[in-house]
């Protein structure tokens, strides 16, 4: 581990968001550390719960898709609509699929309409499969 990532990591062990994110980021996709769900989850935690959208999207996909995690719909669910409710389109997109899994049609076409709006370009896809519906 270089002398740069020594520092972000003592920073993240001290409860730094953002150097949290950083490193929730690095340890989930394992670009310039190795691949790590349990410290990317302990990170994105972190940065999550302090409102940083992209950890709040990627802690979502890790409860969606048990990765790293037990597996929660209603945990992806929550973390997806906060990361929503910030402008992540995807976050939007995904908390449309939650939704119209649950069958709420109506709430789920006004989050893919904002998906959409926001240049998602597969929650405008999706709007149209629910408009031929």
């Amino acid at each position: 581990m270089n002398e740069e990532t020594e520092k972000i990591l003592a920073l993240a062990e001290e409860g730094d968001p953002a150097a949290c994110a950083y490193l929730g980021n690095e340890f989930y996709f394992g670009w310039n550390l190795p691949k790590d769900n349990n410290k990317a989850f302990k990170y994105l935690t972190v940065a999550a719960e302090y409102g940083h959208p992209t950890s709040q999207f990627l802690l979502a996909f890790m409860y969606g898709s048990g990765r790293g995690v037990e597996k929660s719909t209603d945990e992806a669910y929550k973390w997806f609509l906060r990361a929503a409710e910030q402008g992540v389109p995807e976050a939007m997109f995904n908390v449309a699929c939650i939704l119209r899994g649950r069958g709420d049609t109506e709430a789920a076409k006004e989050w893919l309409i904002k998906s959409a709006n926001a240049g998602y370009d597969t929650a405008a896809d999706a709007l149209d499969d629910l408009d031929d519906d």
